[in-house]
């Protein structure tokens, strides 16, 4: 399960491979994981943001999508955005297709503050 744990960590694993690389990473955290429902990657404009998460029977699923403030070591502090098992799903639609060249898919993000819509 990806989320907090503990007072100051926030744990992050897509173990799925079918649209990202699988990871597991441990970020410290400066605060509480809130829900956001769009984030801008590339400046043209916030873009619907989704988890995807895995079913009993394997299928891949949108579910909702986190950011918190973590320690990054390249700039101080960054929002994190993640989903769940499978990754984030970056893009327009209603299912999510690794085929799609408008979809961007990603075990997680670290973006400013201003590139996020909160739910």
């Amino acid at each position: 399960m990806n989320g907090p744990i503990g007072k100051d960590s926030l744990w992050v694993e897509v173990s799925d491979e079918r649209f990202t690389e699988p990871v597991q990473r441990n970020f410290k955290r400066s605060g509480e994981p809130q829900q956001v429902t769009a984030v801008d990657i590339d400046g043209a404009g916030p873009q619907p943001v989704r988890g995807l998460e895995l079913g009993a029977g394997g299928e891949v699923r949108p579910g909702p999508a986190f950011a918190c403030v973590v320690e990054d070591s390249g700039s101080g502090l960054a929002w994190l955005v993640y989903g769940g098992e499978a990754g984030l799903w970056i893009g327009a639609g209603t299912t999510p297709d690794a085929a799609d060249p408008s979809a961007v898919f990603d075990a997680f993000l670290l973006v400013a503050r201003e590139a996020l819509v909160f739910a």
